[in-house]
């Protein structure tokens, strides 16, 4: 009985056979503790954390133990979670089959350690980082003893000021300003939720959303250099590169400011890549640029009008750099452009 009932609260695609309360603020707890050894890990998996695959973590001396506190909102949850080690993986199966539809923010409160693997990106996360995960996205989490708070708002919220919130997963909310606010008012919203009656449960959900809602808008960034391996580092900074080229003021600084690495870090990862970072701004300046001379719909602009557009100041600079990378000066390529 019990693990239906768990079952029902914690998959929402199955109607909750508790009465809840439409403007949020339930409140619900669970644990292992009087649970038989043999039977916490079935009893956690498929009663608590059904949209996912639970399994111990390495050292199998460790006897499994987990509690978690659910708190619901309009639409979005918090989950508190505490555990001994443990690997949890969200498969393309289980997103396809539970079609769940949110975001979520999850950060680690204690020391330990926590490895996310998104497609074959990983990140070593330090407590306290904010990550970014999509429901619909295959994920693998890896935890030494830790406790983790996680907040899961519905896409169409995120939809408003994200046109494709898919590409925020593995990113990770600055912990200055809004974000580390928000982290602030997670941990403690989780902290007094039992003292405070439903309405106030509900306010604490609403502030928390709308809080998370200001901090995706202000933008996400890479894991810090200590924190990336195996190429996300680089990836991030490309992908920014090729966003944010076309302002003059770009450079290595720039990049490694909005990666939150040092420049040494930048360097370095560039390097193991065979590219330098500066080339790699101006490549994707030209590449604008040779985008802008090839359409129809930019005929009407002078090339030094293409040139400012694009990043550069230097007309003769701009005619340089772009017949060396595509063998022509840009007139020459606009007219063999046309039809």
């Amino acid at each position: 009985m019990l693990a239906s009932l768990m079952t029902a609260i914690y998959d929402r695609t199955t109607p909750p056979t508790l009465p809840l309360n439409a403007e949020g603020g339930e409140l619900a707890s669970f644990s292992t503790d009087a649970v038989p050894l043999a039977q916490r890990l079935d009893f956690w998996h498929s009663g608590v954390l059904r949209r996912l695959d639970v399994s111990p973590g390495t050292d199998v001396t460790v006897p499994f133990r987990a509690s978690l506190t659910r708190l619901a909102g309009k639409g979005a949850e918090m989950l508190d979670h505490f555990g001994g080690p443990q690997q949890v993986l969200r498969s393309a199966g289980r997103c396809r089959a539970d079609q769940r539809d949110d975001i979520s923010i999850n950060f680690s409160v204690m020391a330990g350690n926590t490895h996310v693997t998104l497609g074959d990106t990983k990140w070593a996360l330090r407590p306290g980082e904010m990550i970014i995960l999509d429901s619909s996205q295959p994920a693998e989490i890896k935890r030494t003893h830790h406790r983790s708070i996680s907040l899961f708002i519905p896409r169409a919220l995120v939809n408003a000021i994200c046109p494709d919130p898919a590409r925020l997963a593995g990113g990770l909310l600055r912990s200055q300003g809004i974000g580390g606010l928000l982290r602030s008012h997670l941990q403690a919203t989780m902290q007094h939720a039992t003292y405070l009656p439903v309405p106030q449960r509900a306010l604490a959900m609403d502030v928390a959303v709308q809080m998370a809602l200001a901090a995706l808008a202000t933008g996400v960034a890479a894991p810090a250099d200590t924190a990336v391996m195996d190429g996300g580092l680089y990836h991030a900074a490309k992908a920014y590169i090729a966003r944010e080229c076309t302002s003059a003021a770009l450079d290595p600084l720039h990049v490694a400011a909005h990666l939150q690495c040092s420049r040494a870090t930048l360097y370095r990862v560039f390097s193991q890549a065979g590219e330098a970072v500066s080339a790699c701004i101006w490549a994707s300046r030209v590449a604008h640029a040779r985008r802008l001379l090839a359409s129809h719909r930019h005929l009407h602009l002078q090339i030094g009008e293409i040139a400012f557009r694009s990043g550069f100041f230097d007309h003769s600079n701009f005619n340089r750099m772009f017949k060396r990378a595509y063998g022509m000066k840009p007139g020459d390529f606009r007219v063999a452009s046309r039809p």
